[in-house]
């Protein structure tokens, strides 16, 4: 009988405790590229939500693309020279942290020109979980001058300066 009630509650207990997205961001002249990784369980949670949908399954289509990118322009804005500056994505997949599998998108922002000061607002994933964290890392190149900033509620958004 045991075995039965541990087999239950592998079922029905949370993958994780951990509500956290992780971001690489490069700038290199006018163009920004974001590599932001998300457990796939929470991903899939938001985008249903956001979609109106009961459940949502991530996947490489572009349905799945198109819903991404809905729910990411209304959580995660660039604004430079007072400009919001359009995402494109630009890959997805799938991977493994800790054997929870996570699920990754890269989405590339262009400036009229070179970005040395710019305004992240990011707030993925915090309408779904009261803890949430976004943590982005941002690295400047060629001289790769580093900055990282955690974005949580109350804490959305940055001014970025390089």
């Amino acid at each position: 009988m045991s075995s039965l009630i541990l087999a239950l509650w592998l079922a029905i207990a949370p993958a994780h405790d951990l509500h956290i997205s992780y971001g690489n961001a490069v700038v290199e002249g006018n163009v920004l590229a974001v590599r932001i990784r998300f457990f796939r369980s929470d991903l899939e949670d938001a985008l249903a939500r956001h979609t109106g949908r009961a459940a949502f399954r991530m996947s490489a289509g572009p349905e799945a693309e198109a819903a991404f990118m809905a729910y990411f322009q209304a959580h995660f804005t660039v604004q430079a020279w007072g400009l919001s500056l359009a995402p494109t994505v630009v890959g997805s997949g799938e991977d493994e942290l800790d054997r929870e599998p996570v699920w990754w998108y890269a989405v590339q922002f262009e400036a009229p020109s070179a970005l040395t000061a710019f305004r992240v607002r990011n707030t993925l994933l915090t309408e779904v979980f009261d803890d949430q964290t976004n943590i982005v890392k941002f690295v400047r190149f060629p001289d790769e001058k580093q900055k990282t900033y955690s974005f949580a509620r109350g804490e959305e958004s940055f001014e970025v300066r390089f």
